[in-house]
């Protein structure tokens, strides 16, 4: 259905880079994205031959890394910073609680990254948190977390989460948001009722009005 709506805007005269399309995993992106270039292909040479461009068709965390390299200087970010994955980032829990003075066998690296990594996609920033933090593995965690987030901007890397939470930072930018909003007319989100906090304030954002 997505994909047909997307041929059918274009075909009704829609500038193909106004168009946006996110889905959840890698897999759904290509195969949409390969679905929509054939439909494309299928024009007549005249009308194939009008369009400049083609639509985005991508999932959250991979417009997140698109948006976040474009603007990386509004968030002090180096163009290609490094993106960790999970066992980058357990590898980095660990070292955090050991700067924190915490023992890793006594406190399980993967539960405490399982909370941070909630926390990113329920959009709960380190400060509400720590604030936020009544039980003890929860204060556990906000300490560990803030050594964690030390240790991403000392290797110049952004987990998993950040690729989302950070793109939600970037668009509190008007000049940004504004941008983005006048770049991408047609939004388009498959299974969109599965989306997160962080996911659903991302495309609220990207709407706009």
């Amino acid at each position: 259905i997505i994909t047909h709506r997307i041929v059918h805007l274009i075909h009704t005269g829609v500038a193909p880079h106004h168009i946006l399309a996110v889905t959840f995993t890698n897999k759904a992106a290509k195969e949409m994205r390969e679905r929509v270039e054939k439909l494309i292909h299928e024009f007549p040479p005249s009308d194939r031959a009008a369009l400049d461009s083609l639509p985005t068709v991508t999932t959250f965390h991979a417009l997140g890394v698109r948006l976040l390299r474009e603007f990386h200087d509004q968030l002090g970010l180096l163009r290609h910073f490094t993106i960790y994955d999970r066992s980058d980032s357990l590898r980095a829990i660990k070292l955090a609680l050991e700067e924190a003075g915490y023992n890793p066998k006594e406190f399980e690296p993967r539960k405490i990254l399982g909370k941070i990594s909630r926390a990113k996609g329920d959009a709960v920033s380190l400060t509400d948190f720590k604030n936020q933090a009544s039980n003890f593995p929860d204060q556990v965690a906000a300490t560990v977390w803030e050594k964690y987030e030390a240790i991403l901007r000392r290797e110049q890397a952004l987990d998993f989460d950040d690729l989302l939470v950070k793109t939600l930072t970037l668009l509190q930018n008007p000049t940004v948001r504004h941008t983005l909003q006048n770049r991408y007319h047609y939004i388009h989100i498959d299974e969109y009722q599965d989306t997160n906090e962080v996911q659903f304030t991302l495309a609220k954002q990207l709407c706009g009005q």
